[in-house]
């Protein structure tokens, strides 16, 4: 196999082993097994490599993820495991679902843009933690600010951070308005929509708010 192969090859068992993580028990649902033992099984027959590597993989994305397991809490990522994280972070729980689908039937096609992004030799966009941190701090900002910068009183906003809607914030009474706020640290730096949230501004233009604050 070649060196090129090779690295396809340990890409996208890395991007499968951080779905495992990340979706944990619907990972397990989406592949109609009940184990996680037959889930790296049925995983490791569609790449052909070890299904122990495979759970090594998902220990190693656990300790960011919220599920139940410890991982490998003490072991810093690899810089090719931080560039799957940071570049999937963002992406919907159903595309995530869909992209290791795509995988395990081999559909070169609708993976080979992603992975040509993932297998090539750069040092990791961003800090996942950071961003994560600064996207809160952003948040927060709002709504400490939010009669003052928008005239939308704090007690009409509706947190929808956890609904997976999309957005972050509704508004009472003004049923088609959505509010995705958007952190950056430091003057500069680059703004990562989901499909997801894509989708929703498309379907709400104008009313589909996206504020952005420089957090520090």
């Amino acid at each position: 196999m070649s060196q090129s192969n090779r690295k396809r090859l340990e890409t996208i068992a890395i991007i499968v082993g951080y779905a495992m993580s990340r979706l944990d028990d619907r990972y397990l649902r989406s592949q109609e097994v009940r184990t996680w033992r037959a889930a790296f099984d049925r995983a490791a027959k569609a790449l052909g490599v070890r299904p122990a590597s495979l759970k090594n993989l998902r220990d190693e994305f656990d300790p960011f993820h919220d599920n139940s397991r410890r991982g490998w809490w003490r072991r810093p990522l690899r810089p090719n495991r931080q560039r799957v994280m940071g570049d999937l972070s963002e992406v919907s729980d159903d595309a995530l679902l869909e992209c290791v689908s795509r995988i395990f039937a081999r559909d070169e096609t609708a993976t080979e843009e992603l992975l040509d992004s993932l297998v090539e030799v750069r040092a990791p966009a961003h800090n996942v933690a950071e961003r994560l941190l600064t996207g809160r701090r952003a948040e927060n900002l709002f709504l400490e600010n939010c009669e003052l910068w928008t005239g939308i009183r704090r007690t009409d906003v509706l947190d929808r951070r956890d609904s997976a809607l999309g957005f972050d914030f509704a508004v009472a009474g003004l049923p088609e308005r959505a509010i995705e706020v958007k952190g950056l640290k430091g003057r500069s730096g680059a703004i990562q929509f989901t499909d997801r949230e894509w989708s929703e501004a498309k379907v709400r233009g104008p009313d589909y708010w996206k504020p952005r604050f420089t957090t520090t």
